[in-house]
């Protein structure tokens, strides 16, 4: 069965380190040491330059291939749900994140979601079931079509920040998003299981 791509190697694991090449790891390179940590020769509290609140994100990263659920290819859209999801009792400082309908992007997401206690508004814009790729490329997922699913949320009513965080793969709309709304727009990650780095010292452990 041929798989659906989750965009695991697109995770940046080298914008989360020092970039200083000290080589007091044992590697080289800082990107040496992202290998070594891809293979399990390393492990992120070998970095001593490291803060301690990114080795849980960079466990989670590297752990993400057994965390996330497998799929197939798609040869037809599969939507899910849409609207706004309240995970772990968001408050007015809380994070919007903006992704598709697709069901499996959906399971993607609440799963690496569900490695934090960390509250988040999760809005599904409706892409018509496509995955975030296919939506940019079928026209499902637009500025239009998020602006209209974070009015239609009515979340920006309930924080003061006004920021939303769409994903990295629709980077392109973000110039179009703030000036067509006045929000602040933040490029998220390609791969969701890059959120965890992407949000630091917001990722912590969920509670047990």
């Amino acid at each position: 069965m041929l798989l659906a791509d989750t965009y695991l190697d697109r995770i940046d694991f080298l914008r989360y380190l020092p970039q200083t090449d000290c080589a007091e790891c044992g590697a080289n390179t800082c990107q040496e040491f992202v290998e070594d940590l891809k293979r399990g020769r390393k492990k992120p509290t070998d970095c001593p330059h490291l803060s301690e609140n990114l080795y849980y994100p960079f466990q989670v990263a590297l752990n993400a291939d057994n965390l996330l659920p497998k799929f197939p290819c798609l040869t037809a859209p599969r939507p899910g749900q849409t609207g706004l999801v309240e995970i772990n009792a968001p408050d007015d400082d809380t994070p919007i994140l903006i992704s598709g309908n697709n069901i499996h992007t959906q399971d993607v997401i609440t799963s690496i979601l569900s490695t934090t206690k960390s509250p988040f508004f999760l809005i599904f814009a409706d892409t018509r079931g496509d995955t975030v790729d296919m939506a940019l490329i079928y026209k499902s997922l637009t500025a239009k079509v998020i602006s209209k699913e974070v009015v239609k949320s009515g979340v920006l009513e309930r924080v003061p920040h006004q920021e939303i965080i769409i994903p990295g793969l629709a980077s392109a709309m973000c110039d179009e998003i703030e000036e067509s709304t006045g929000w602040k727009v933040k490029v998220g990650p390609i791969c969701a299981a890059e959120l965890p780095l992407f949000f630091g010292d917001r990722w912590p452990l969920p509670i047990t």
